[in-house]
């Protein structure tokens, strides 16, 4: 998530990180990005 700011601006959606020290939104965290890639994958 290097570029998230690009991310941000080029699509007009909100970019959240989980909060440090707070491993229990990790989870939700990585299931969601994982679902993202899938579906940007499949749009190639």
């Amino acid at each position: 998530m290097s570029q998230h700011a690009r991310l941000r601006i080029d699509t007009d959606l909100d970019v959240y990180f989980c909060d440090p020290h707070s491993p229990w939104q990790r989870g939700t965290n990585e299931n969601t990005n994982g679902l993202l890639r899938q579906y940007f994958v499949s749009l190639r």
